[in-house]
């Protein structure tokens, strides 16, 4: 093996929350070392992330936003309906008297933005080999790289996904639950302007949305249906695809027709049993996944990332390994998290019931939702609005 070589923190994981801490702990004064190669797929072109105001006021800290090289269309309102269309809830960003709720982003641009910031921070190591193995000792914690390099720091933070490899060396348990749905993605041309609405319906099978796109006659679909479902609905030619689309969706955007291929990918949620251990901590989707119903997910990773930069920062000095810093983080992250799962996944359970009464409570729940503006406030800002 090639000798060590000795770090504060090491990242395993360059997708955009382990690049986006990597780059906030470097710009602090934190000598980082990023391990690129861990395993994480690639990011499909079709991904949109919907960032929120919160997340967008972090990135902005970091020089990373705004950005002409992210597309990004601003989100003002989210109108949600029931299938029977009997129930509606608008979120409005007029409500919180901003001017936005956040923006829905290119994932893979966004990405890509904040590993080049990464890289180009002084100090900062990179390196491309996939993380093999993590190796515990007393005064360190040592990667071990594909080709035999050892890199060594006081912490090693898993950012390598819902996969992740380096959970799984590190020992930590994680419950994980598939939805038997999958979704489907892909950009869609609109009969009228979105004005940048985003629309999601609450359907038996799973809940449709149509995002804006920075093209006003665009949006992004995400279309959470049954797996057997959603394998039908890709093999259709696209003008039987656009008409099941449109009986699904409705006419109030107009005409619907999809203008990319049609991706789709399977859903499940899911929790480590820790965030954190001796010399170790999990973010992002290596210690939590969500259904992706709420659009929370890279607003999650982002904000357990910051959580981790204040904790360590509060700890400059000290053996980050061993500090409390690691304890305060977990604390901090672990109820927003799973408060955020639960809500998710009983949503999704909730609008699958077919029973015509429980569908007559779940409207009636969303029309006085909407009537009470205060209540709808306080969901908007659990949901991460940046409202203050």
């Amino acid at each position: 093996m090639s000798r060590a070589h000795r770090y504060d923190v090491v990242v395993v994981g360059a997708g955009a929350v382990g690049s986006a801490l990597c780059l906030a702990l470097a710009t602090r004064g934190f000598h980082v070392a990023m391990v690129e190669g861990s395993g994480l797929p690639p990011t499909s072109a079709l991904r949109t992330s919907a960032v929120t105001a919160g997340s967008l006021a972090w990135l902005k800290s970091l020089g990373v936003w705004p950005n002409s090289e992210i597309p990004a269309a601003a989100l003002l309102s989210l109108h949600i309906e029931d299938a029977r269309g009997q129930g509606r809830l608008r979120f409005d960003s007029a409500d919180l008297g901003t001017a936005g709720l956040g923006v829905i982003a290119s994932h893979a641009a966004l990405e890509q933005v904040l590993r080049e910031r990464a890289r180009g921070v002084p100090d900062t190591a990179w390196y491309t080999e996939t993380a093999q193995a993590v190796h515990h000792r007393d005064r360190d914690i040592q990667v071990e790289l594909a080709g035999g390099t050892l890199v060594t720091g006081s912490l090693v933070v898993a950012a390598d996904g819902r996969h992740s490899r380096i959970r799984e060396q590190l020992g930590v348990r994680s419950w994980q639950f598939q939805y038997g749905q999958r979704a489907i993605v892909a950009d869609i041309a609109l009969g009228a302007t979105h004005e940048g609405v985003g629309f999601q319906r609450f359907l038996p099978d799973g809940p449709i949305a149509l995002l804006p796109l920075p093209d006003s006659r665009k949006s992004s679909l995400i279309w959470s249906t049954r797996a057997d479902a959603a394998e039908r609905l890709l093999a259709l030619a696209d003008e039987d695809f656009n008409m099941a689309l449109s009986e699904a969706f409705g006419d109030r955007l107009g005409s619907l027709a999809v203008v990319t291929r049609r991706e789709s990918f399977p859903l499940s949620a899911g929790h480590a049993s820790t965030y954190t251990g001796a010399r170790f901590a999990l973010i992002g989707d290596a210690a939590h996944q969500v259904h992706p119903l709420a659009g929370q997910g890279v607003n999650l990773g982002f904000g357990d990332a910051e959580a981790l930069v204040r904790a360590l920062i509060a700890c400059r000095g000290e053996d980050l390994g061993h500090s409390g810093a690691l304890r305060r983080y977990e604390r901090e992250r672990k109820a927003t998290n799973v408060g955020m799962i639960v809500a998710t996944h009983a949503l999704n359970r909730a609008f699958a019931q077919r029973s015509r009464l429980i569908g007559q409570i779940l409207a009636t729940g969303l029309n006085v939702t909407n009537s009470l503006n205060p209540l709808k406030v306080f969901f908007m800002r659990q949901a991460g609005s940046g409202a203050p």
